[in-house]
This record gives structure tokens, sequence and C-alpha cells, in this order.
């Protein structure tokens, strides 16, 4: 997060409580992923965002590199998104048992 504000001015905030995101379109599906809204009112959803941010920030660093080789293929980009989306949904529901 720190890297990616350097490059953009970006404000993170929990879609859940912040419903800001409505007036870009009230169908979005949170389940779906990470949104990226822009203020000319253009939005991304899950691996678009991601590949949005990677195309205009430069990072330097081995896992910085990584993350570059997979979001430059959508094919390999949605695969590993969808795994960390399924990895994330799990840690959730352990955590309601920790």
């Amino acid at each position: 997060m720190l890297e990616i504000r350097k490059c953009v001015d970006l404000e993170l905030c929990d879609a859940r409580v912040d419903l800001r995101w409505k007036k870009l379109d009230a169908n979005i599906n949170l389940d779906d992923g990470v949104i990226l809204a822009l203020p000319n009112s253009t939005y991304f959803q899950g691996v678009k965002a991601i590949q949005f941010l990677e195309n205009i920030c430069t990072f330097k660093g081995v896992f910085f590199t990584l993350q570059h080789l997979i979001f430059s293929n959508t094919t390999i980009a949605t695969i590993v998104y969808e795994v960390l989306k399924l990895l994330r949904k799990i840690a959730l529901v352990l955590k309601k048992f920790f």
C-alpha cells in the first residue's frame, strides 16, 4: 500500500461500511473482490483493478517483479486472484473459531 501511494493518491476504505461505490454501480458484488474507483467515476474490480494499478506504478524488488509477472498475464492473474480470494474466505471463517 505504501508503494502504491508513492505513485497514485489512493484512499483505502471498507466498502461494506463506506457505500460511496454504490453511486458507481449499485449492482457491484463486493464478493467479486477489490474495487478501484477513479475520480472520473470509472471503476475496476478484481483482477482488472490490480492490473490497472500494476500498469500505472513501477516498483522494484523481487516481490514486485513476481507480482508483475503474475498480473501481466490475464489468465494467470485470474487464477491467482481467485485462489487468493478463496484463501481470504477460509481465513475469515477460521477467524470466527480462533
